[in-house]
């Protein structure tokens, strides 16, 4: 098209919906299926998710659940795959959980903000020898929660466990975390001393793709700083 002094005009032409999503239209893909006599079908988990832990404690839950679904189909039904089940927390649940943790935490004289940075290590690292135990099992969660392959799921099972490590050759090198004065030191003729510990109740939320190692990369920090 030309403008009236003969030079080139811009096609401003609308393109219609249509006509572009006929031109980004991507071919849909049979989902995975997953033959009920494979041997992968046989480690399909079910997990029970239908219970409260608060205040330390695993609670029966007599409430709302959903089904959990796998990406990967069932063969023997067609459907996405069941995994487990989930509670369906209500507020008075969520009041009750939230409250736990501010008595645990007691405006920091409760037993974990008491511990010395050395005990909660300790107790962190006895978390990854009890986690290690479950690792066939946690990567199996992970490939049918998010449809990983096997080698991503361990990978994210082991970078997890890797990072909990460095964290904790981190702060044991250097319990300020490069802030100074770990040890008793005099500044201007005061004594100070930097000692980290918990400063509060904490809330986390993982994303879908990373739960393990997002949620961990959180905890374990706030858990020992």
């Amino acid at each position: 098209a030309k403008s009236a002094d003969g030079a080139p005009r811009p096609n401003t032409e609308r393109i219609s919906s249509t006509t572009m999503s006929k031109a980004f239209t991507c071919p849909a893909l049979s989902p995975a299926i997953v033959p009920k006599d494979s041997e992968m079908y046989a480690k399909m988990p079910k997990i029970d998710g239908c219970f409260k832990f608060i205040g330390g404690e695993r609670l029966p839950f007599s409430g709302k659940h959903v089904e959990v679904t796998s990406p990967v189909f069932d063969e023997a039904t067609g459907a996405r795959a069941v995994i487990g089940t989930l509670a369906q927390m209500t507020g008075e649940e969520a009041c009750a959980a939230a409250t736990a943790a501010a008595t645990a935490w007691d405006r920091g004289q409760g037993a974990w903000p008491q511990m010395s940075l050395a005990e909660r290590i300790a107790a962190i690292e006895n978390l990854c020898v009890e986690l290690g135990k479950k690792r066939e099992d946690i990567v199996n969660c992970l490939m049918w929660d998010i449809a990983k392959n096997s080698s991503d799921a361990a990978k994210e099972f082991d970078r997890t466990m890797d990072f909990v490590k460095a964290v904790i050759t981190e702060i044991r090198a250097d319990p300020t975390i490069k802030q100074g004065m770990a040890a008793w030191t005099e500044v201007s003729g005061v004594c100070a001393q930097v000692r980290r510990g918990p400063i509060g109740v904490m809330l986390g939320l993982a994303p879908f793709n990373y739960p393990l190692n997002e949620m961990y990369a959180m905890l374990i920090p706030a858990l020992l700083k």
